[in-house]
């Protein structure tokens, strides 16, 4: 399983370009969602959107965690790779496994371990892949970046087994 580890601050378009990659990966798709807000799991919110999109998603919130999938599976980490293709990871900016940053605020300054910057460049990680555009995304936009990262997956993305993922699995999820 591939995982792909989206983070950016609100309204620049994370769940949107998730929504399109959704549409445009073949194989079955988990998306793991951090939120800091309570009760967000509602008709029309982002995770309702996203499993519109065929998307079986896992919520984690303060207090609640909720899974949404045609699948009685439990939370395994250890068998989820066997279960989809890929991983769509928004959230959890301090967790040390590589990311796309959309770039927004003070961001910057707060993330390790960065493949992608989308947004306005950044001088201090010049050397670091950017996809320079406005935020927060339009349609076209949005259309040709979730096309991009799916071609550049290789490079944007990671391994289930990568170490730095295992360790977030296995502390965060297996208490």
């Amino acid at each position: 399983m591939r995982v792909f580890h989206i983070v950016g601050y609100s309204n620049v378009g994370k769940t949107r370009l998730i929504e399109a990659m959704c549409q445009r990966l073949n194989g079955r798709i988990l998306v793991l969602k951090f939120s800091h807000h309570p009760s967000m799991d509602r008709p029309g919110s982002d995770t309702d959107r996203l499993a519109a999109h065929h998307a079986d998603t896992l919520l984690i919130q303060p207090g609640q965690t909720t899974w949404r999938s045609s699948l009685a599976l439990p939370i395994d980490w250890s068998q989820v790779a066997q279960h989809f293709e890929w991983m769509i990871w928004e959230g959890g900016k301090h967790f040390p496994t590589p990311k796309i940053v959309f770039n927004s605020a003070d961001i910057l300054e707060h993330v390790s371990n960065i493949r992608l910057i989308i947004g306005p460049p950044s001088r201090k990680l010049s050397t670091v892949c950017a996809y320079p555009t406005c935020l927060p995304l339009n349609e076209e936009t949005r259309d040709n970046l979730a096309e991009y990262i799916i071609q550049q997956h290789k490079m944007l993305s990671f391994e289930w087994n990568d170490p730095s993922a295992q360790l977030v699995y296995h502390r965060k999820f297996s208490r």
